[in-house]
C-alpha cells in the first residue's frame, strides 16, 4: 500500500481542524474520504494501512498540535472504524 496516496485521500476529512471530533458533518466527510480510499485501492484495506495513513498525514497538519495520547486515540478509533466498514465491503463484494 502506498501510504502517501492513501493520505492523499484521507486529507480531504482530515485537514479540517475537527476531523477528530464526533460531529455528523465530521464523519460525513470521514465517510467520503473512505469512498474515495476504496474507490482507489479496492474493498479490502487493512486497520494498518490506514492508521500509518492518518499518522502520516497527521503531522503535517494542524491536528499535530493535538495532546498526542488524544491523537493517538482518535487515529486508533478512525482506523478501527475505516477497518470495520473495510471488511464490510470486502464481504459483499460480489
Amino acid at each position: 500500500m502506498n501510504i502517501e496516496k492513501m493520505a492523499e485521500k484521507l486529507e480531504p476529512w482530515m485537514r479540517v481542524d475537527t476531523w477528530h471530533t464526533t460531529h455528523p458533518k465530521d464523519y460525513e466527510r470521514f465517510h467520503l474520504a473512505l469512498s474515495a480510499a476504496f474507490s482507489e485501492f479496492g474493498p479490502a484495506i487493512s486497520y494498518d494501512d490506514f492508521k500509518n495513513a492518518m499518522e502520516h498525514l497527521a503531522a503535517k497538519l494542524p491536528s499535530a498540535k493535538l495532546a498526542k495520547q488524544y491523537l493517538n486515540e482518535a487515529i486508533e478509533r478512525y482506523a478501527a472504524n475505516a477497518e470495520t466498514i473495510s471488511s464490510y465491503l470486502s464481504d459483499i463484494e460480489i
